[in-house]
Protein backbone atom coordinates (compact mmCIF):
# COMPACT_ATOMS: atom_id res chain seq x y z
CA UNK A 1 0.00 0.00 0.00
CA UNK A 2 1.52 3.31 -1.05
CA UNK A 3 1.53 6.54 0.97
CA UNK A 4 -1.57 7.96 -0.73
CA UNK A 5 -3.71 4.94 0.08
CA UNK A 6 -2.30 4.77 3.61
CA UNK A 7 -3.24 8.43 4.14
CA UNK A 8 -6.77 7.80 2.84
CA UNK A 9 -7.05 4.83 5.17
CA UNK A 10 -5.87 6.87 8.18
CA UNK A 11 -8.36 9.64 7.41
CA UNK A 12 -11.05 6.99 7.00
CA UNK A 13 -10.33 5.58 10.43
CA UNK A 14 -10.31 9.11 11.89
CA UNK A 15 -13.75 9.72 10.41
CA UNK A 16 -15.04 6.40 11.76
CA UNK A 17 -13.73 7.22 15.24
CA UNK A 18 -15.22 10.72 15.01
CA UNK A 19 -18.59 9.23 14.01
CA UNK A 20 -18.50 6.86 16.98
CA UNK A 21 -17.47 9.74 19.25
CA UNK A 22 -20.40 11.85 18.10
CA UNK A 23 -22.71 8.87 18.59
CA UNK A 24 -21.45 8.41 22.16
CA UNK A 25 -21.98 12.11 22.87
CA UNK A 26 -25.48 11.79 21.46
CA UNK A 27 -26.25 8.80 23.68
CA UNK A 28 -24.94 10.74 26.69
CA UNK A 29 -27.11 13.73 25.75
CA UNK A 30 -30.22 11.62 25.27
CA UNK A 31 -29.73 9.81 28.57
CA UNK A 32 -29.09 13.10 30.36
CA UNK A 33 -32.19 14.59 28.75
CA UNK A 34 -34.31 11.61 29.76
CA UNK A 35 -33.09 11.64 33.35
CA UNK A 36 -33.71 15.38 33.62
CA UNK A 37 -37.16 14.97 32.07
CA UNK A 38 -37.17 17.09 28.91
CA UNK A 39 -40.59 15.74 27.92
CA UNK A 40 -42.43 18.47 29.83
CA UNK A 41 -40.39 21.34 28.39
CA UNK A 42 -41.73 23.44 25.53
CA UNK A 43 -38.41 22.97 23.69
CA UNK A 44 -38.76 19.17 23.53
CA UNK A 45 -39.48 19.18 19.79
CA UNK A 46 -36.40 21.30 19.10
CA UNK A 47 -34.26 19.11 21.36
CA UNK A 48 -35.36 15.99 19.50
CA UNK A 49 -34.72 17.71 16.14
CA UNK A 50 -31.25 18.68 17.38
CA UNK A 51 -30.60 15.10 18.46
CA UNK A 52 -31.69 13.82 15.03
CA UNK A 53 -29.35 16.25 13.27
CA UNK A 54 -26.53 15.20 15.59
CA UNK A 55 -27.29 11.56 14.79
CA UNK A 56 -27.23 12.38 11.08
CA UNK A 57 -23.77 13.97 11.46
CA UNK A 58 -22.51 10.89 13.31
CA UNK A 59 -23.87 8.50 10.67
CA UNK A 60 -22.48 10.65 7.86
CA UNK A 61 -18.99 10.72 9.41
CA UNK A 62 -19.09 6.97 9.92
CA UNK A 63 -20.22 6.37 6.33
CA UNK A 64 -17.57 8.65 4.86
CA UNK A 65 -14.93 6.87 6.95
CA UNK A 66 -16.06 3.42 5.83
CA UNK A 67 -16.06 4.54 2.19
CA UNK A 68 -12.52 5.95 2.55
CA UNK A 69 -11.29 2.73 4.16
CA UNK A 70 -12.76 0.62 1.37
CA UNK A 71 -11.26 2.92 -1.29
CA UNK A 72 -7.85 2.60 0.37
CA UNK A 73 -8.14 -1.19 0.31
CA UNK A 74 -8.92 -1.13 -3.42
CA UNK A 75 -12.58 -2.09 -3.31
CA UNK A 76 -14.48 1.19 -3.70
CA UNK A 77 -18.12 1.31 -2.76
CA UNK A 78 -20.70 2.78 -5.06
CA UNK A 79 -21.13 6.53 -4.94
CA UNK A 80 -23.94 8.04 -2.91
CA UNK A 81 -26.94 8.87 -5.02
CA UNK A 82 -27.86 12.06 -3.16
CA UNK A 83 -25.58 14.83 -1.93
CA UNK A 84 -25.98 13.90 1.72
CA UNK A 85 -23.11 16.10 2.86
CA UNK A 86 -24.61 19.19 1.25
CA UNK A 87 -28.06 18.46 2.59
CA UNK A 88 -26.73 17.81 6.10
CA UNK A 89 -24.55 20.93 6.13
CA UNK A 90 -27.48 23.07 4.99
CA UNK A 91 -29.83 21.58 7.59
CA UNK A 92 -27.34 21.98 10.45
CA UNK A 93 -26.58 25.59 9.52
CA UNK A 94 -30.27 26.48 9.21
CA UNK A 95 -30.97 24.84 12.58
CA UNK A 96 -28.09 26.77 14.16
CA UNK A 97 -29.25 30.08 12.72
CA UNK A 98 -32.83 29.43 13.82
CA UNK A 99 -31.58 28.60 17.30
CA UNK A 100 -29.58 31.83 17.47
CA UNK A 101 -32.42 33.93 16.12
CA UNK A 102 -35.35 32.46 18.07
CA UNK A 103 -33.58 30.97 21.15
CA UNK A 104 -35.14 27.56 20.59
CA UNK A 105 -32.87 25.61 22.93
CA UNK A 106 -31.97 26.42 26.51
CA UNK A 107 -28.37 27.57 26.93
CA UNK A 108 -25.98 27.53 29.83
CA UNK A 109 -25.14 30.69 31.71
CA UNK A 110 -21.70 30.93 30.07
CA UNK A 111 -23.14 31.03 26.52
CA UNK A 112 -24.18 34.53 25.53
CA UNK A 113 -27.36 34.75 23.46
CA UNK A 114 -27.29 36.66 20.19
CA UNK A 115 -28.42 40.20 20.99
CA UNK A 116 -27.98 43.37 18.97
CA UNK A 117 -27.08 46.74 20.50
CA UNK A 118 -28.91 48.97 18.01
CA UNK A 119 -31.31 48.91 15.09
CA UNK A 120 -28.57 48.99 12.44
CA UNK A 121 -26.89 45.90 13.83
CA UNK A 122 -30.24 44.13 14.02
CA UNK A 123 -31.04 44.95 10.38
CA UNK A 124 -27.59 43.85 9.19
CA UNK A 125 -27.83 40.65 11.25
CA UNK A 126 -31.25 39.84 9.83
CA UNK A 127 -30.09 40.43 6.23
CA UNK A 128 -27.06 38.20 6.84
CA UNK A 129 -29.23 35.49 8.37
CA UNK A 130 -31.67 35.57 5.44
CA UNK A 131 -28.81 35.43 2.91
CA UNK A 132 -27.21 32.47 4.69
CA UNK A 133 -30.57 30.68 4.87
CA UNK A 134 -30.99 31.11 1.11
CA UNK A 135 -27.52 29.63 0.56
CA UNK A 136 -28.35 26.73 2.89
CA UNK A 137 -31.62 26.06 1.10
CA UNK A 138 -29.66 26.06 -2.18
CA UNK A 139 -27.28 23.48 -0.65
CA UNK A 140 -30.17 21.26 0.39
CA UNK A 141 -31.92 21.53 -2.99
CA UNK A 142 -28.67 20.84 -4.88
CA UNK A 143 -28.12 17.73 -2.76
CA UNK A 144 -31.62 16.52 -3.57
CA UNK A 145 -31.21 17.47 -7.23
CA UNK A 146 -28.05 15.36 -7.42
CA UNK A 147 -30.13 12.30 -6.54
CA UNK A 148 -32.88 12.93 -9.04
CA UNK A 149 -30.94 14.07 -12.08
CA UNK A 150 -30.30 11.51 -14.74
CA UNK A 151 -27.05 9.64 -14.27
CA UNK A 152 -25.04 9.56 -17.47
CA UNK A 153 -24.07 6.06 -18.54
CA UNK A 154 -20.50 5.95 -19.71
CA UNK A 155 -19.73 3.32 -22.36
CA UNK A 156 -17.15 0.72 -21.47
CA UNK A 157 -14.24 1.30 -23.87
CA UNK A 158 -12.29 -1.74 -22.71
CA UNK A 159 -14.61 -4.33 -24.25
Amino acid sequence: MDARHRGIQIFGWLFVVAGYGFALLLIRGVLTGITRGFAGRPQAVWLILGYLLFLAVAVYLFTVGRRAISIAKGSPRSKARFGWGRMLLGAVLIFGMANNQFHLLPTRHFVKQLEYENQTQAAAGNVTTVALCIVCIFLIVSGIWKGFRRQSIKPDLNS
